[in-house]
């Protein structure tokens, strides 16, 4: 996928991400090749073990502050490697920067750092999607605000929605506790009386 300039995910170039590839690494037995689309549109064969997705891979979405700040320079410098044009690598590491100096990202509201790591997931998607479309990609260094604005709407209206779920399932729990407890008034059951009944 680096090498298409196609989208992937941080976690692979986070501390956890690397010792999970360590651990899982191993030689397969199964050294057949299979087809793949270059990125000059020409087939080219690749080991059918490197084709395959890794399993527990964590969205951007959800990667910590910690986690995302650690990804970001061993990317840049897998792009770098990778001989990707300069001009996106550049773009790129402007636009991470700019994630981690927005207001969002230090805000002590975790809506807002919510939102502002889908954002960053969502656009980043994008744009390596617009890449080799006829007009290719915008320039992602710049915060769309607007679209920042209305990712935030849509984590806020997400959270209200659970958190209604949340308290009907918490009203229906305590109405069983309240139905239950009226019957004990109602229908005292003790061992006392339970013993007399049989006697």
């Amino acid at each position: 996928k680096l090498d298409k300039g196609q989208y992937i995910e941080l976690y692979y170039w986070t501390n956890h991400g690397l010792d999970d590839a360590m651990v899982n690494y191993h030689t397969r037995d199964d050294d057949s090749l299979v087809p793949t689309t270059g990125e000059d549109g020409s087939t080219v064969w690749i080991s059918s073990a490197s084709s395959k997705p890794a399993s527990g891979i964590i969205a951007d979405r959800h990667l910590s502050p910690a986690d995302f700040a650690q990804a970001i320079p061993r990317i840049v410098a897998a792009l770098e490697e990778h001989d990707w044009p300069q001009q996106r690598v550049l773009m790129l590491a402007q636009f991470w920067g700019a994630i981690m100096l927005h207001c969002y990202w230090n805000s002590r509201d975790s809506l807002a750092q919510r939102a502002i790591m889908l954002f960053q997931e969502e656009q980043r998607r994008a744009w390596h999607n617009a890449i080799p479309s006829s007009k290719g990609a915008w320039d992602i260094s710049v915060i769309d605000e607007p679209t920042l604005a209305r990712t935030f709407e849509r984590v806020y209206r997400a959270s209200l929605i659970r958190s209604d779920v949340h308290r009907q399932d918490t009203q229906v729990s305590t109405s069983f506790f309240n139905y239950f407890e009226i019957f004990l008034i109602v229908f005292p059951f003790s061992s006392q009386s339970h013993r007399t009944n049989h006697v």
